[in-house]
């Protein structure tokens, strides 16, 4: 026991990053694409650098002979500049003719394109320094992915590009990662429109095969009507615990998060899972003339995740489920949800959903061969109602009677079917993919019926997909 709390304290206490763990990493170094590797100066030089174009063109038509075309042209960088830095990233331009589903989520989102922000290009990079065989330093801007399944409900991929800084540090069987950002409110007014976050995550690896870890994270405004609080120092002590902080701020006080993770693998065979809590308030469980078992107190934030992988041979199977409780990663300050560009820093639908995913892939040489169905339960608000699904609405708007309603459960509002089946198959040839796919989506409630079915062929050489599961 000393031992290992030896480990724990030297682990937290040295710089901070080493070695990316699988469970906690920038996208950026999952969407560099072939390079062309310029040839070295010499042979026992450190220093290369490789450069590769990203490109994505496809058409898609409907059932109506409704024609789609979208194009994406880009650039990609990777350099060792020494054996203690390097630097990746890409730039893109995104340009088409929409299909009507992604000008839906543009008027909805008020952005360009989900994950692009307001404009039709992005810029994502990461620069690494290793200040020591325990520590690396990464300065960059783009997103971070934290766990092991398709979605993640404690940081995504899913909003546009931002700014950050992250520190990990590596030592034996514990990583620790510090990640600093700025968020943005697109649509807000002049103050508040800035939002800043910093998070924590603890993970210790049992053995080889099983790995537990800790989530903690908070949001807060960097202006308020009253004053301009800037990057609060003291969120930036990257060892304690950020409830305390947060009560010590009084009404001034961000939005903070907690949660697990972990990843168990057995053979060919991968078990994972993430519970999410953004917030508990046991005290009013029970209050003065509530009727008996009046649970489902608004306040009752939370979400959980549980998912397998199956590999054998050319076979992959995955499969994972979703839930998140209605009003999670909403807050009564409407500038302090769990957001970035209009778009959830978690999972995309927001909260109050439950959701199935299965994922399958056959791989034959150069051809794959992919079925990809979702389906999910998500109880809309109706005009003029909250039902905790829209984290961008504050909990005071709650249907039934503000910041004090009980009886919320999973799916209520306007229950809705969201059904996505998504066959695929491609085939490799020197690092470009031909492919050819067809989307089916389907969405019901007492209110909507909507299908749509959409037939695309096209080129590409990195993963971009222009259909949204969600």
């Amino acid at each position: 026991m000393k031992k290992l709390t030896r480990i724990f304290l030297l682990s937290i206490l040295s710089s901070y990053v080493t070695a990316q763990s699988n469970t906690f990493y920038s996208v950026v170094n999952n969407e560099i694409t072939n390079n062309f590797k310029f040839p070295k100066i010499n042979s026992d030089s450190i220093y290369d650098i490789c450069i590769g174009p990203r490109l994505l063109v496809s058409s898609s038509n409907t059932a109506d002979n409704d024609f789609y075309h979208n194009y994406l042209i880009g650039l990609s960088i990777k350099a060792n500049i020494s054996k203690k830095f390097s630097f990746i990233g890409f730039y893109d331009y995104l340009d088409g003719n929409f299909n009507s589903e992604i000008k839906n989520y543009q008027d909805s989102l008020v952005i360009y394109y989900p994950g692009f922000g307001l404009n039709k290009n992005r810029l994502q990079f990461n620069a690494k320094y290793l200040a020591n065989k325990f520590s690396t330093l990464e300065l960059g801007h783009g997103k971070q992915f934290i766990g092991k399944g398709y979605r993640s409900l404690l940081l995504s991929d899913e909003a546009s590009s931002y700014p950050y800084i992250k520190f990990t540090t590596k030592f034996g069987p514990v990583s620790y990662y510090n990640l600093y950002t700025t968020f943005l409110n697109s649509n807000m007014a002049n103050y508040g429109r800035k939002k800043h976050a910093a998070t924590h995550y603890l993970e210790f690896a049992i053995n080889d095969n099983i790995k537990v870890a800790v989530f903690e994270s908070v949001l807060w405004q960097s202006k308020t009507e009253q004053e301009n609080t800037g990057y609060e120092l003291a969120y930036l002590n990257p060892i304690i615990f950020y409830r305390p902080v947060e009560f010590s701020k009084q009404s001034n006080k961000g939005n903070a998060l907690m949660g697990v993770n972990f990843n168990i693998k057995y053979n060919n065979i991968a078990f994972y899972g993430q519970f999410i809590l953004d917030d508990l308030n046991i005290s009013q469980q029970k209050v003065p003339d509530m009727p008996a078992n009046s649970g489902g107190f608004f306040q009752d934030k939370y979400g959980y995740q549980i998912g397998c992988k199956f590999k054998k041979n050319d076979i992959k199977y995955h499969i994972e489920y979703n839930q998140v409780q209605p009003y999670t990663y909403g807050h009564r300050t409407i500038l302090q949800n769990y957001s970035h560009m209009n778009q959830a820093l978690a999972h995309p639908l927001g909260a109050n959903f439950k959701e199935l995913i299965n994922i399958f892939t056959i791989n034959k040489s150069n051809w794959t061969y992919k079925i990809k169905t979702l389906v999910a339960r998500v109880g809309l608000d109706s005009a003029g109602t909250h039902y905790g699904q829209n984290i961008f609405a504050s909990d005071f708007d709650a249907s039934t009677g503000g910041q004090h309603s009980f009886g919320n459960f999973n799916g209520q509002g306007l229950n809705t079917t969201i059904l996505s089946f998504q066959p695929e198959i491609s085939f490799n040839l020197k690092g470009f993919e031909f492919f050819g796919l067809v989307y089916y989506r389907s969405k019901k409630s007492d209110h909507l019926n909507q299908n749509l079915i959409f037939y695309s062929l096209g080129i590409r050489n990195f993963p971009f997909s222009y259909f949204q599961d969600y």
